[in-house]
């Protein structure tokens, strides 16, 4: 099934998606820099895993849920102290790619 994504106002539906507007992207990785103590351990139980993991604020996005950004689908499975309100930290392997991607606005839609 092929579905067409076109940007349109927030919170509005197509299809099985649910635009949440432009956040706020940052990388992270496991090194002691951008996880602290924690490596890959995400605050769900699970391990970070790059192309899969993002951390959100959980008041804003639940644990759990798919998110799109750019064509690919992550999974809400962690959560940091700086990653607050319209925010989502995309895990990556190496702190190289953190530096490389830095930060960028991005529309995201949620997966129902």
């Amino acid at each position: 099934m092929l579905f067409l994504l076109k940007p349109i106002t927030v919170d509005a539906v197509v299809e099985d998606y649910v635009s949440m507007g432009a956040f706020k992207i940052t990388y992270y990785c496991s090194c002691e820099d951008c996880s602290g103590h924690w490596g890959t351990q995400t605050s769900t139980g699970g391990c970070c895993k790059q192309g899969r993991t993002v951390a959100v604020d959980p008041d804003v996005i639940a644990y759990g849920t798919k998110i799109l950004i750019d064509d690919n689908v992550y999974i809400a499975e962690d959560c940091g102290s700086r990653v607050v309100g319209d925010h989502i930290d995309i895990y990556v392997d190496d702190h190289e790619l953190v530096e490389k991607l830095g930060v960028k606005h991005k529309k995201i839609w949620l997966i129902r």
